[in-house]
């Protein structure tokens, strides 16, 4: 809250002029319900401020779902970004820049009824790029992920308290240094339970989601697999690698791509689940790999030798059993003598 009154006296002190001929209006419509005018919903109008859009003024639409953002300042540097929140969903409308030639702008803000379940996202087109590095695979993925429906999609939390959860990539496990191509995914996706999740709502129409991920590769016969997160249209893999030869994918073979890369496309469209597999063959392995399988070895070796030095140890310290310590049976003649040497002092006794 602090960060935001900050930002907007710096957009206030920014301005030319604090109150201007600048004057943004409309009307807020529901796109669910045939454009029907909205009443009572919270409209907000954002400027740019130091490279973000940042709220500055807030309404409600009337009766009729008008509402008007007045006494704004106007010039090349201020452009301005209305939106309306319905159903705990924030809904925004096109980008204005107000100058002194067009300082009015009418704007129509749609919003949609949210929906929680089920999810009718669909992928039209999944595009994957493997390239091969000596210790490291490079994974770049690229989706157009679709909303075919008219309301917005808004997930449902697994349980109470919980974020609802929209999409979830299921990348391989082990993955590092994830980077998304726009930094407002980069912003919504979090990790949970080792995967990447969002409770990004969807709205009706198509989004973009271009990501990069890195696979360590520490053994030389790496398959790379990658079950589809949502109903798929297209897919398609393409692998640059240094051995093509061994190359082997389920997916029927497609033409060459640039550079002689290795290209391999779905013949038709698979379900959420269906996993897609792509064996690289022997792949170089970094060096440090290398190192921490000898620093095993060396540790197991060392660990081997100490327990054999102490049983030959144990061996050497033990001392040869005494005879007269023995606690073997006296032999015949043994027991004779001892008779006899009782009988000649019992007989000295007496005569005493």
């Amino acid at each position: 809250m602090i960060a935001r009154l900050l930002l907007v006296g710096c957009w206030a002190l920014a301005a030319p002029t604090p109150q201007g001929p600048g004057v943004i209006e409309g009307t807020v419509v529901n796109a669910t319900r045939g454009q029907s005018p909205v009443a009572g919903a919270e409209v907000v109008l954002r400027a740019w401020v130091d490279g973000q859009f940042v709220p500055v003024a807030e309404t409600r639409s009337d009766p009729s779902g008008r509402y008007r953002f007045d006494n704004l300042p106007v010039g090349p540097e201020n452009r301005y970004l209305p939106g309306a929140n319905w159903e705990g969903v924030h809904h925004p409308g096109p980008r204005q820049d107000l100058t002194s030639r067009q300082p009015r702008a009418t704007v129509q803000l749609s919003v949609y009824d949210s929906v929680a379940e089920p999810s009718p996202l669909v992928i039209r087109r999944h595009d994957v790029l493997l390239r091969t590095e000596p210790g490291a695979l490079y994974v770049t993925e690229e989706m157009l992920i679709d909303n075919p429906t008219n309301a917005c999609y808004v997930g449902q939390a697994a349980t109470e308290g919980a974020e609802p959860v929209t999409l979830q990539l299921a990348i391989p496990p082990g993955f590092e240094r994830t980077t998304f191509q726009k930094e407002f995914f980069g912003r919504r996706f979090s990790l949970a339970e080792g995967k990447l999740v969002t409770s990004l709502p969807w709205p009706p129409g198509q989004r973009e989601l271009k990501f990069t991920y890195v696979l360590p590769i520490d053994r030389k016969h790496y398959r790379w697999e990658r079950p589809m997160d949502l109903p798929c249209s297209q897919v398609s893999v393409r692998v640059r690698t240094d051995r093509p030869e061994e190359v082997a994918c389920n997916l029927p073979r497609g033409p060459e791509g640039t550079g002689g890369e290795l290209r391999f496309e779905s013949a038709h469209a698979l379900p959420a689940g269906h996993t897609v597999r792509v064996d690289l063959g022997c792949l170089p392995i970094a060096w440090m790999t290398y190192a921490r399988w000898l620093a095993a070895v060396a540790l197991v070796l060392g660990i081997t030798a100490m327990s054999l030095m102490g049983v030959l140890g144990s061996r050497r310290g033990r001392k040869p059993t005494s005879p007269a310590s023995s606690s073997s049976v006296p032999s015949p003649g043994a027991r004779h003598a001892a008779r006899r040497r009782r009988k000649r002092g019992s007989s000295f006794r007496r005569a005493a």
